[in-house]
């Protein structure tokens, strides 16, 4: 059987490009039609814009002067700032609630210094005295005429004693820390409870003066460092709650803390009660030092004078002479500048102890300057 085609080659050309121009209307549609909802959906966004910001605009107004234009400001916007008539007041004390914490943070304990020269000047044969001092607390600089004793002809090297006092001093700060039974975490305690002292063998102690109100602060759980402080209301009736409800009721029992240690064990040992200086009272307690290195876990003074040197310069050394006092005995008159580590007069640090090759110094429990200043030499000797 046989079948012959009647449509010439013509007609199925034309065919072929009808099918084709349908397609593309097809696609052409389906494009417009998505084309449309993006569209409608930019439309939408830029609806939602105006209106978002039409309300930002309403409460920047009403927050502002409570004066809003086609309408009442709601109630929930408060009282507009400019109708305070005391605005610029409370502006500025908002502004310093806001920097209390960087006030605090660079805030200086001035009276440290005492503490520095105790350790650096030499005493004994190669005893040196202050005649004037000037400081730079801003730069934490010291500026001061010495007289150091320069009998039978040594008074240089009262000198050299005290610039290797200086170099080789070094600091260390840091928390008491007590064992909080309730949660089984180690807290710090407040500074105010402690007292510290340094005994006849060089080993400094801190006295805890545990059940004085405020010493026993509940920790706080889930706050961290940088948190924001609770107000000192909320503070003080926590505190209070948790040490005694009626402060004639206490009583207050003082419970020496060790702060220094032979080795890290030496520490671990103490914190559990195990050690000769420790007992059962002491059992729980520790000082968290800040700058003390340890190396093998023996004491590494080396790396702890580069961890917290009590210079941040070389002591600088300026004119010296020989002359005498006035009970006319022969004296060595020097000048010298020295740059101190900001971090030990910095009020943040607690219980400062400044340590140097001969002397240690509690300087935040220094009750009472020592012998340390003389009158200058008033006559100069030509040798």
């Amino acid at each position: 059987m046989y079948e012959i085609s009647l449509v010439p080659d013509v007609k199925a050309e034309l065919l072929k490009k009808l099918r084709i121009r349908n397609l593309v209307i097809f696609i052409c549609l389906i494009v417009a039609a998505g084309c449309g909802v993006v569209i409608f959906l930019l439309l939408g966004v830029t609806g939602s814009q105006g209106i978002a910001l039409s309300a930002m605009d309403t409460e920047i107004a009403c927050r502002a002067d409570g004066v809003v234009k086609g309408g009442r400001c709601d109630t929930k916007y408060g009282t507009a700032v400019l109708k305070f008539t005391n605005a610029e007041e409370l502006l500025t004390i908002q502004d310093q609630m806001n920097n209390l914490r960087l006030l605090n943070d660079n805030k200086i304990k001035f009276s440290r210094v005492f503490g520095v020269l105790d350790v650096i000047l030499p005493t004994g044969d190669n005893e040196v005295k202050i005649s004037q001092l000037r400081t730079d607390i801003n730069n934490n600089i010291l500026y001061f005429d010495a007289v150091a004793s320069a009998s039978n002809n040594i008074g240089y090297r009262a000198l050299e004693a005290f610039k290797k006092n200086a170099k080789l001093s070094y600091y260390d700060y840091g928390s008491y820390m007590r064992l909080d039974k309730e949660t089984g975490d180690y807290v710090e305690i407040p500074s105010f409870c402690i007292d510290e002292e340094v005994d006849a063998n060089g080993v400094t102690f801190g006295i805890y003066h545990k059940g004085k109100p405020g010493c026993e602060a509940p920790m706080i759980e889930g706050k961290t460092e940088g948190d924001e402080e609770l107000e000192d209301e909320e503070l003080e009736t926590e505190t209070q709650t948790k040490t005694n409800a009626s402060t004639e009721e206490s009583t207050v029992t003082d419970i020496r803390i060790r702060r220094t240690y032979n080795d890290q064990n030496d520490m671990e040992k103490y914190r559990s009660g195990k050690d000769n200086y420790g007992d059962s009272t002491t059992k729980g307690y520790y000082f968290e030092s800040s700058c003390l290195q340890y190396d093998n876990g023996k004491f590494d003074e080396a790396a702890t004078l580069e961890q917290c040197p009590l210079l941040s310069e070389e002591p600088n050394i300026g004119d010296s002479s020989y002359g005498r006092n006035s009970e006319d005995e022969m004296v060595l008159s020097f000048s010298s500048t020295l740059t101190i580590t900001r971090d030990v007069f910095l009020a943040r640090n607690k219980h400062v102890q400044v340590i140097g090759p001969t002397r240690q110094n509690v300087t935040d429990s220094y009750i009472q300057v020592r012998d340390m200043f003389t009158e200058a030499a008033d006559k100069e000797v030509n040798e």
